[in-house]
């Protein structure tokens, strides 16, 4: 990577990160109310315009605005087995036909106080927690204007590395799955729960929003390798018993 070339400044130093990332830390909690109480409540759309912007305008010298037409951040109830992800298409002819941040709504709501361990560093507030898992997102959108892909290269880290101080391209931030297990609950138990006034037993095959749990059954849509029949139910993580 030739960084004299690069159409932003790189490297940043570390004191000059964290003054940037607190200032626009500092300035999404005095917009929106539900973004600054912990647990958060959720994020405004304003707010998620306000947090790119600001990462262009005070990171990226506008290079975002100019590379893409439109770069779309949103917030995803869908999204729970990523923090973030960076999405994007083109059109028949190669072209980019759209790009996209999505944020996890999921995270950003279930995480309490910290400290958080993301991108070889720590965030103290799942607000900071937000905004790294963002940088590491804005990252790829990045390194795919400049080059036409992206990845988790030493190319991508030397970005993540001068723009954010970022030394890793992992999160422990914990999945619904992480918290079930730290109550005891893993995939492949043996659980019951009522259904219609019946107690039923069967075997988690998933731990996410709600549980999903394999329910052996003589006229079940679903079959093994044995041919054993078994119908599928998804169970709020509060009625499964084990």
């Amino acid at each position: 990577m030739n960084r004299n070339r690069l159409p932003f400044e790189l490297p940043l130093s570390a004191p000059e990160i964290l003054r940037r990332r607190a200032r626009i830390l500092s300035e999404l909690l005095a917009m929106d109310a539900a973004f600054s109480v912990i647990p958060v409540c959720g994020i405004h759309e304003s707010t998620l315009r306000k947090m790119l912007d600001q990462y262009d305008n005070l990171f990226l010298q506008g290079y975002l605005a100019r590379s893409y037409h439109e770069i779309k951040l949103t917030l995803s109830s869908r999204l729970i087995s990523a923090a973030g992800k960076f999405v994007y298409s083109r059109n028949p002819y190669g072209k980019l036909k759209c790009a996209e941040i999505r944020m996890s709504q999921d995270f950003l709501t279930r995480l309490k106080q910290g400290p958080f361990a993301l991108n070889g560093l720590y965030a103290s507030t799942p607000q900071e927690a937000f905004l790294m898992v963002f940088e590491h997102e804005l990252c790829h959108a990045i390194e795919f204007s400049l080059y036409g892909h992206t990845g988790h290269s030493n190319r991508f880290l030397t970005l993540a590395n001068g723009l954010f101080g970022h030394t890793q391209t992992k999160h422990s931030l914990p999945t619904r799955r992480a918290e079930a297990a730290q109550n005891g609950l893993i995939v492949g138990m043996l659980v019951s729960f009522t259904y219609q006034n019946k107690t039923l037993t069967g075997r988690v095959t998933y731990i996410g929003k709600t549980v999903t749990i394999m329910v052996p059954s003589p006229r079940g849509e679903y079959r093994d390798r044995q041919g054993k029949r078994f119908s599928k139910y998804h169970v709020p993580l509060s009625e499964v018993r084990y």
